[in-house]
């Protein structure tokens, strides 16, 4: 085998690995949704999975959410924390 032909090989081999992975992920984070859905009443109840668990590969909504997060001041970080409890103490 070429030296070439070996690192297509581990490519695929790694793009194969990261595949299953996401699946899991993804399995994971609708399976906690589902049962975070059914604790909550139906106007708090999360539609999209990226909202609710956001993964690696939702890069975009991560940064976008960790630059809110960083611009954020203590008390309105503090607001958001005891707007979650509330959301998911319902």
């Amino acid at each position: 085998m070429r030296p070439g032909e070996f690192w297509e090989a581990m490519d695929a081999h790694n793009k194969e690995k990261e595949a299953d992975r996401r699946h899991g992920g993804e399995l994971a984070r609708g399976v906690a949704l589902r049962l975070f859905n059914l604790q909550v009443d139906k106007k708090s109840r999360i539609a999209d999975p990226a909202e609710f668990w956001p993964m690696p590969w939702d890069e975009p909504k991560v940064d976008e959410e960790l630059e809110r997060l960083e611009s954020m001041t203590n008390e309105e970080k503090s607001e958001e924390a005891r707007r979650f409890l509330e959301r998911i103490r319902r």
